[in-house]
């Protein structure tokens, strides 16, 4: 599988979950769990480069989603997040995470999808945050 078919895979993936991810989404109990999954499997694995290193500012925008701190961010952004964030805690992705060294590339593969597609998206809330920080 070359890095081209890794993408293509990893944006179906995101498109994919956009349903579930959307059910997530309008649940703060079921994003609660998500978020504490997601959270709890960083800490348990290696950094699979700079697109994993993203996901905690993703679950950040997704906590002051849920707090109505910060509501700026489409709803299509916010569905896309938490579908990359619903197959990384999936036990059956495409390669397994047992797999020392390459399990996680497809995770920072569809994390990287993300990004692609919200990336304005994320580099608002950071521009937000630090606004808000400095006042």
């Amino acid at each position: 599988m070359n890095t081209e078919d890794l993408k293509n895979q990893a944006e179906g993936i995101l498109e994919g979950g956009k349903e579930k991810a959307a059910s997530f989404l309008e649940d703060g109990g079921k994003m609660d769990q998500l978020l504490e999954q997601v959270e709890a499997k960083l800490e348990t694995v290696p950094k699979a480069g700079i697109y994993l290193a993203e996901v905690p500012r993703m679950i950040a925008l997704l906590k002051d989603y849920i707090q109505k701190d910060y509501t700026e961010a489409p709803k299509k952004s916010l569905i896309f997040i938490v579908a990359a964030l619903l197959y990384l805690i999936n036990p059956k992705d495409i390669i397994p995470d047992k797999y020392i060294g390459v399990g996680l590339l497809d995770d920072a593969a569809v994390v990287a999808a993300c990004i692609a597609l919200t990336k304005k998206d994320l580099d608002a809330y950071d521009a937000w945050k630090d606004a808000k920080t400095e006042a």
